[in-house]
């Protein structure tokens, strides 16, 4: 059975040597109390006892119905002073603290007329931990994956000559909303013509046309977990040329996923899909990494690229994206969330992959 979250996360105290841990961005905060915080907040996990949560007084009963196996405190001081006195109460003077998640300003703050505080980067740790997920969260993952089918559903059902491509994207979020994702894991893409080569294209109010590729990628939110999928649409007949691009980035996407399993390189599922497009003449076009893990935040560890070093291990979640982008033209992107398992992998998305509609 898998270690809850806050053991998982304590085991970094020990591996980096540190008096404690500091986090203070929504998403750390998230995934190890369970707390939904919007801003200033922080969670000191100490080397024993529950993790302490510091929030402000307008914070505070939300903090103590949600959270969980933490103690809470609301503080009324401004919030520097009150996390440098907290990691004096911990006795923390040498600090895990994950960078890429916390601002020079407030480092600067609380190293501020102190010589006993030290400050150790975490970020790889907590990464690393984040990238394996429990079964409650692979849960959640795959409930947010179910919403967002049902966004991809009411697009087709919406779609037709002259809807908008922002029109679009507010009924798919509606959609979201009406079947229990209190937010989107990131504004949705509705890219169509030549706005689909524009891999985050931003929904427009450019009316959706006949014969154009419309590229749609999604994702809904559950209990704080992501889903991300990308299918592209036409609506009636393309191109021949359109066409060899769809059927070589679908051909890219199943030979990488055929290919994912616990110790693969993450590198080589991206030189797998990257060398069909090859075949295909293509390989010029794929501009971005084959995918990304998902949960708390829409990009995790691991990063399928090209320069990843990173192996792929049973519970990561990750998206494998293969696109190819013409200017002028358009583009083809086809995601599906995949669950590394002991033994290979499980696709979590079941919505069809087909093109014409």
């Amino acid at each position: 059975m898998a270690k809850p979250i806050v053991e998982r996360v304590r085991e970094i105290i020990e591996k980096r040597n540190v008096d404690c841990l500091l986090f203070t961005d929504l998403s750390n905060i998230f995934y190890i109390s369970r707390f939904k915080g919007f801003e200033g907040i922080a969670l000191i996990v100490p080397k024993d006892g529950a993790p302490k949560l510091y929030v402000p007084k307008l914070e505070y009963e939300r903090a103590l119905e949600e959270s969980k196996n933490t103690e809470v405190h609301v503080y009324e001081e401004r919030f520097e002073k009150t996390i440098k006195e907290a990691l004096e109460e911990c006795k923390c003077n040498k600090v895990g603290l994950p960078y890429y998640k916390v601002s020079f300003w407030l480092i600067s703050a609380l190293s501020k007329n102190s010589d006993n505080i030290k400050f150790v980067d975490i970020s790889k740790d907590i990464m690393s931990v984040r990238s394996v997920k429990t079964f409650e969260e692979i849960n959640a993952i795959k409930k947010a994956i179910k919403i967002t089918e049902i966004g991809f559903a009411v697009a087709l059902e919406s779609l037709r000559e002259g809807i908008r491509e922002l029109e679009l994207a507010a009924k798919i979020e509606y959609a979201f909303k009406t079947n229990g994702s209190l937010e989107v894991a990131f504004p949705s893409i509705v890219a169509s013509g030549t706005n689909s080569a524009l891999p985050h294209a931003i929904a427009s109010t450019k009316p959706i046309r006949k014969g154009e590729l419309i590229v749609v990628d999604i994702g809904a939110k559950y209990e704080g977990y992501c889903g991300d999928l990308t299918r592209t649409l036409s609506l009636g007949s393309v191109s021949e040329k359109l066409k060899d691009i769809f059927y070589a980035v679908l051909e890219a996407q199943k030979e990488a996923i055929k290919n994912i399993r616990p110790g693969i390189k993450a590198s080589e599922a991206d030189s797998i899909a990257r060398n069909v497009l090859k075949e295909y003449g293509y390989e010029k076009y794929f501009i971005h990494s084959l995918g990304h893990g998902i949960g708390v935040d829409i990009h995790e560890f691991p990063r399928l690229s090209s320069k990843s070093d990173e192996i792929l291990k049973p519970g990561m979640v990750v998206t494998v994206e293969p696109g190819v982008y013409i200017k002028g033209l358009g583009g083809v992107r086809i995601e599906d969330d995949v669950l590394i398992t002991e033994s290979g992998n499980t696709i979590l998305s079941t919505y069809p992959r087909d093109l014409i509609i």
